[in-house]
């Protein structure tokens, strides 16, 4: 039997099965409590690839409204807020970054090994009216395959604000607390080389992205680490960070999904814990590129829970060059982590399937000519790093 007929009647079998027995929808159906093993990725991979779902995002689809600007998924990958619940994609996405360990770079790292961990969109210095400092961006070599976000990850937590504290104490470790630390690669970035001293305790709402945190970073020649998991995520459903009233000097809040829409109530109830395990005049270190009206809506709802706002650098152009300068990178990236699937070399289903995977990928990786690239470019969002001093 030839090979094309061999993925065909594969494909059929496949289809057959996940008619009797159909696996969870990627979008929506996964759970961010479970860590899921090469085989059951590769099943829900297969599950995806063959189901209605790639028709419905591929093929003409009627209006919808979307936000920003006028966005179709086959051309730019644009997927709302409202087609897929966060932890089920996040899901996916960090069990294929596991299941996927060792890439290559491509472009100025082009040929350096490197693991997927620093997930991360990333800013790079540039020069201009109205630019941060230079040195306000924490620079690595451009050979660095993953630079990009270790340096947003690394001048965050460096703004002037969060040097002139660490100062202050002196010889006193700090006490750092990341909410949304994904695979842990910042807070083992910060660890290692920027805050060695520091005593970092990295949370996430994700088993994948937790077990990872404690296999590559959380390791014993980095005792400062501790990665553990808040199922459903902190604030969420009155959950608290596992840390003691006004006991930490730095909160970390680096690319997440919190405030992504708006500052509604869930948001509130994260800064409020925030607030809660903050020392008196400690930071609330946030960075991220959201829409620019809810950094406006931060700038008014904020003081009000007890923070002022003592830095703030827009760090947008320096995230589009970014972007444009992984480039090269992030299209290697993309076939690395979809080849391994056998299901994307099925005729017809495998290469409709491949191509919702790159749009899915490169969106979320805000890839030059996305959906939110294009925000970023427009200033519909803005990359911000802030410092907001808790004032109790």
């Amino acid at each position: 039997m030839g090979f094309c007929k061999t993925l065909g009647v594969l494909a059929l079998v496949g289809g057959v099965l996940i008619a009797v027995f159909p696996p969870p929808d990627v979008l929506s159906g996964l759970s961010s409590n479970h860590d899921h093993s090469p085989l059951e990725v590769q099943a829900i991979m297969t599950g995806f690839c063959l189901s209605p779902v790639i028709g419905m995002l591929l093929d003409e689809r009627p209006e919808i409204e979307t936000t920003g600007g006028e966005f179709k998924f086959e051309e730019d990958g644009d997927i709302e807020n409202e087609d897929y619940a966060q932890a089920s994609i996040y899901a996916i996405l960090y069990a294929m970054y596991k299941n996927t360990p060792n890439l290559v770079g491509a472009g100025t790292s082009a040929g350096v090994p490197y693991q997927f961990t620093f997930n991360t969109w990333g800013i790079t210095p540039v020069d201009g009216p109205g630019q941060p400092p230079r040195e306000s961006v924490y620079a690595f070599p451009d050979t660095d395959p993953q630079r990009h976000g270790k340096q947003a990850y690394a001048s965050l937590v460096t703004q002037p604000p969060a040097m002139e504290y660490k100062k202050k104490l002196g010889d006193t470790p700090l006490e750092i607390v990341e909410i949304g630390c994904g695979t842990g690669a910042g807070a083992n970035l910060i660890t290692r080389e920027v805050h060695p001293t520091a005593k970092y305790l990295a949370l996430d709402m994700q088993q994948a992205a937790i077990n990872t945190c404690n296999q590559n970073h959380a390791t014993p020649d980095n005792p400062g680490l501790t990665c553990r998991l808040v199922p459903n995520g902190v604030g969420n459903g009155g959950n608290r960070a596992p840390r003691a009233d006004s006991s930490v000097d730095f909160v970390v809040i680096s690319e997440t999904h919190i405030a992504d829409i708006e500052i509604g109530d869930l948001e509130k109830e994260i800064f409020t814990e925030i607030r809660r395990i903050l020392k008196p005049g400690g930071l609330f270190l946030w960075g991220n590129a959201i829409p620019t009206r809810v950094w406006e809506q931060a700038d008014v709802e904020l003081p009000k829970l007890g923070f002022e706002l003592v830095n703030s650098y827009n760090h947008t152009k320096g995230a589009v060059v970014a972007r444009d300068e992984d480039y090269e990178r992030v299209e290697a990236c993309m076939d690395q982590l979809l080849d391994p699937y056998p299901v994307m070399k099925v005729p017809y289903f495998g290469p409709r399937c491949h191509k919702v995977g790159e749009r899915l990928i490169a969106n979320f990786y805000r890839h030059p000519g996305t959906a939110l690239y294009l925000k970023m470019v427009t200033g519909y969002d803005s990359y911000m790093h802030q410092a907001w001093r808790n004032n109790k």
